[in-house]
């Protein structure tokens, strides 16, 4: 390269979009992507929550149920 002549845009390295974990603004997401994305959501929030009750309800244990015996 001359050093007479300007570094182009791809000589100075990526741009914040293309860096490694950046995020991309909700805007620029297609209706796929953002379908995608809240199904993920929608997957961890139900495995939270199956997490939480087995954590309060550890294997073996049963759970309290709402139904009283016939013999109550």
């Amino acid at each position: 390269m001359s050093e007479h002549t300007k570094p182009g845009p791809d000589a100075v390295g990526p741009g914040p979009a293309q860096r490694a974990g950046h995020q991309r603004r909700r805007e620029d997401l297609t209706t796929h992507q953002m379908r995608t994305v809240g199904q993920r959501r929608a997957d961890a929030e139900e495995k939270l929550a199956r997490h939480l009750k087995e954590a309060h309800h550890p294997a073996g244990e049963q759970p309290p149920t709402a139904e009283k015996s016939p013999n109550a």
